[in-house]
């Protein structure tokens, strides 16, 4: 059994960033020992995994009838933008079902309908896995917050930009970066950043999707041709009254949480923050941030470098994990 559940996160995974802010599930139908059908949720809007994954079961030409389904979140039992899939599992015969963990959302009670019909449902193995797969989706569901990845690029004393150097980290290092933005429903970062480097905060050194650039302009003063603005998606977050639908107003952006609050009900709860000093610190010292990731380069700026954080920002972290990433060395820390 448990290797048919293990499955279903590699499955899962594949959802990645398109899924979101859904869950990320696999699904995987086993008759006799064998897999006769297997599916993932593939795109936020689209049918889920466990939809995907019977009808790929019917289209090898098997009959799901009697077979049991692996999944590693609870099947749901609502109607949002697809049909329940609790439905289609009784429907379709399916004696037995399998997952990990429960869905966080109150309107989810697949374990009660499955049951009421019937169905044996067993479940919890590897609950700790499932919910650490679907970080960003289970703070949702239980705060209204999104999941915040903050990343500093570091020099080896601790600064994070001079006028004198352009790209602090090596080309392996700004690649694993890509790759997290790859990860992310969006990107955020604040004016001054936008002000002083101009980037285009894509993934354009790895395959993925760009993330949605979110910039905290408190004057509106973002200049008409910063890089950012190409993409059309981009949001403005600003202490300033528009109607302009990509710009959002806030009595002020001092207090992050309801300006992140907004952002996760608009489906940006995968977060990753790439500010400056200034914004790095605020997100650090209002508690908003589940894990930092420092990458320190071997070089050093100096005098003329700028702080990577306030003083007296950092709190108690706990390391998760240390590693060379080609010339750079990364640390990962969670925050609770």
């Amino acid at each position: 059994m448990s290797d048919f559940l293990k499955k279903t996160f590699k499955l899962a995974k594949k959802g990645i960033p398109s899924a979101y802010p859904k869950p990320l599930v696999g699904a995987i139908l086993v008759k006799n020992g064998k897999i006769i059908g297997q599916g993932y949720h593939k795109k936020f809007g689209g049918p889920h995994a466990e939809v995907i994954a019977i009808k790929n079961c019917i289209k090898n030409g098997n009959n799901p009838k009697n077979s049991t389904l692996y999944v590693n979140l609870e099947p749901c039992s609502h109607h949002g933008k697809t049909p329940p899939c609790t439905d289609l599992i009784i429907r379709k015969g399916i004696k037995k079902v399998v997952f990990a963990v429960k869905d966080p959302n109150p309107k989810v009670k697949g374990l009660e309908q499955l049951k009421k019909a019937g169905v044996e449902v067993d479940y919890g193995q590897f609950a700790r896995e499932a919910t650490a797969l679907n970080k960003p989706f289970f703070k949702y569901q239980k705060t209204g917050l999104p999941y915040i990845t903050l990343k500093l690029a570091t020099s080896s004393d601790f600064k994070i930009w001079s006028s004198k150097i352009k790209k602090i980290t090596g080309n392996e290092a700004q690649k694993f970066t890509h790759k997290l933005r790859s990860n992310s429903t969006s990107i955020l970062t604040g004016i001054n950043t936008i002000l002083k480097d101009n980037p285009w905060l894509t993934t354009r050194l790895v395959k993925g999707n760009d993330p949605t650039p979110i910039i905290l302009d408190s004057s509106l003063k973002i200049p008409k041709n910063s890089h950012v603005l190409i993409n059309k998606k981009t949001i403005i977050c600003t202490e300033k009254k528009s109607n302009k639908e990509n710009i959002l107003s806030f009595k002020s952006l001092s207090n992050l949480q309801p300006v992140l609050k907004k952002l996760a009900k608009l489906g940006h709860t995968n977060i990753l923050i790439e500010g400056g000093q200034r914004i790095a610190s605020s997100f650090i010292k209002q508690n908003l941030a589940d894990r930092i990731i420092i990458l320190i380069s071997d070089k050093k700026l100096g005098k003329t470098g700028l702080p990577a954080l306030m003083e007296k920002t950092m709190p108690n972290l706990k390391i998760i994990e240390i590693k060379k990433i080609g010339k750079d060395i990364l640390i990962e820390l969670a925050t609770n």
